[in-house]
C-alpha cells in the first residue's frame, strides 16, 4: 500500500512541474510586456504635442498604456503567488513521496528479515529434531 501511495505522488510530480514551467513562461512573458509598456510610456513622455486633437489622442493613448500596464501587473502578481504556491506543493509532494518510499522500503526490508528469520528458525527446528531422532 505504501508503494502505491509513493507511486501516486510520483505520478503527480510531472504534472505539477509541467504546470510550474507553464506559469514561469507566462510570468516571463508578462514581465517582458510590462517592461515594453513602461518603455513606451517613457518614450511617450518625451514627445511634445501642440495641437488639441494630438494632446487628446496622446492622453487617451497614455491612459490605455496605464490601464494595460496595471492589468498586466495584476496578472503578474497573481501568477507569482500561484507559482510560489505551486512550488510549495511540489516540495511537499516530493517530500511525501520520499518519506512514503522510505517507509515502504523499510516495511519490505523488515518483511524480508522476518521471513529469513522464520526460515532460519524452521531450519534450526528441523536440524534439532533430526539430531534428537538420531
Amino acid at each position: 500500500m505504501l508503494k502505491n501511495i509513493a507511486l501516486k505522488e510520483k505520478a503527480r510530480l510531472p504534472q505539477l512541474i509541467k504546470r510550474q514551467r507553464f506559469i514561469q513562461k507566462d510570468i516571463d512573458q508578462l514581465k517582458d510586456l510590462v517592461d515594453r509598456i513602461h518603455k513606451l510610456r517613457d518614450n511617450f513622455d518625451t514627445e511634445i504635442s501642440f495641437s488639441a486633437s494630438r494632446l487628446q489622442s496622446d492622453r487617451w493613448y497614455e491612459l490605455r498604456l496605464i490601464d494595460e500596464s496595471q492589468l498586466l501587473q495584476n496578472k503578474l502578481d497573481f501568477l507569482t503567488i500561484e507559482l510560489r504556491d505551486l512550488t510549495t506543493e511540489i516540495t511537499r509532494v516530493s517530500y511525501k513521496k520520499q518519506v512514503v518510499s522510505n517507509k515502504a522500503d523499510e516495511v519490505v526490508r523488515r518483511s524480508r528479515e522476518d521471513r529469513e528469520a522464520r526460515a532460519e528458525a524452521a531450519l534450526d527446528f528441523i536440524h534439532t529434531n533430526s539430531r534428537l531422532q538420531k
